[in-house]
């Protein structure tokens, strides 16, 4: 309910039924609260000239505020908005090269498969054995991926939803601090400023097209529509001669906006449950990393790839985080998403199945 003091300011202005309703005025606050505190973090970040600065100062700045209590979040719709525009960024970066050398995707898509399954058994034992959760819980968190379905499935066998979208959360969370940490300092990254991503524009008029293509994707049933329909979209352009470029305002806000909403989605949660499960969903996370460094080296060793394309394609993160991660270290990010998204689909379609296998 809004304030009394808030009453008597509004009420001279009649204000409009948004501003009249108390859940409409406070999604109003946790996105304006979202955006300063992931300004701030970026600037800090980037001042200090920390690598993925204006993904990963917002994370952890809306992070930190959301566990203190500060009103954070941003809504779905707007986050879907932000998606399409890096599925829009990503697809202006396909050429005919990109095509020539998707022929050989088949053998590292094959090899993505095993690490897939490697990082689910090796999870589903942690959490079951270590952190002592129940077997539905313990393996639809173990899932590297397709989180809101897991989330749905796994509560359909009796497992604990909460339990589930919270250890997808954090792991989600871990991945995308500790896998460009890591490779900064292991590899030799570009600047992030030599990048012309980050330097020109280019058929800014692209951007139009993204609802049609998101509402296009919902009807197709594609997995995150919001996402991948801006891609093929981009791509598709791109193709046709009409390369789409975002300039680094739209870069780095899209990166603000994402890496916000991630920090952002403990808000409300207690403190106690995020600290308990933080600790299992870290060693998780760990455990996962363990078992993608072992299918990266495979397919270094069997297909000649460089490591860290290898590994970015193994690390169980999300298609639009691992995505941002590429195109920060200046990795085929093209590459990296259609394995991600061949991940995704892959899930969605083949855990069904185990369904009667993975029940309490």
């Amino acid at each position: 309910m809004t304030t009394p003091a808030i009453s008597v300011i509004l009420t001279p202005f009649k204000p409009s039924p948004f501003w009249k309703s108390p859940v409409h005025f406070s999604v109003a606050i946790r996105l304006f609260n979202t955006l300063w505190v992931g300004l701030l973090g970026g600037l800090v970040f980037h001042w200090l000239q920390i690598p993925l600065a204006w993904m990963l100062g917002p994370l952890l700045a809306n992070l930190l505020v959301s566990l203190y209590g500060l009103p954070v979040g941003i809504k779905p719709r707007i986050r879907a908005v932000f998606l399409g525009s890096l599925g829009m960024v990503l697809g202006g970066q396909t050429s005919q090269e990109t095509l020539q050398q998707a022929s050989s995707w088949p053998a590292s898509l094959a090899l993505l498969s095993l690490g897939v399954l490697l990082i689910i058994f090796g999870v589903a034992y942690y959490f079951r054995k270590v952190a002592g959760f129940d077997k539905a819980s313990a393996w639809f968190s173990a899932v590297p991926g397709a989180m809101t379905s897991m989330i749905l499935i796994g509560g359909q066998a009796g497992g604990d939803e909460r339990k589930i979208a919270l250890a997808h959360a954090l792991r989600l969370t871990f991945v995308v601090l500790l896998v460009p940490s890591l490779f900064w300092l292991f590899y030799t990254a570009p600047d992030v400023d030599e990048n012309p991503l980050f330097q020109s524009t280019e058929n800014l008029w692209l951007l139009l097209g993204i609802f049609p293509a998101w509402w296009l994707g919902k009807q197709l049933r594609l997995p995150t529509p919001e996402f991948t329909a801006p891609l093929f979209m981009s791509v598709a352009a791109a193709l046709a001669g009409y390369p789409f470029s975002g300039g680094p305002y739209l870069v780095a806000a899209t990166f603000m906006v994402l890496g916000g909403s991630i920090g952002a989605r403990f808000y409300g949660m207690p403190i106690k449950e995020i600290l308990w499960l933080g600790k299992h969903a870290l060693g998780a996370t760990l455990v996962a990393l363990v078992m993608a460094s072992f299918a990266a080296f495979l397919m270094v060793w069997l297909l000649g790839l460089p490591f860290p394309t290898a590994l970015l394609t193994m690390t169980p993160g999300g298609i639009g985080e691992m995505a941002m991660v590429a195109l920060a270290l200046g990795i085929d990010p093209v590459f990296i998403a259609a394995h991600h998204l061949f991940r995704i689909l892959a899930l969605m379609l083949l855990i069904p199945f185990f369904f009667p296998f993975l029940r309490n």
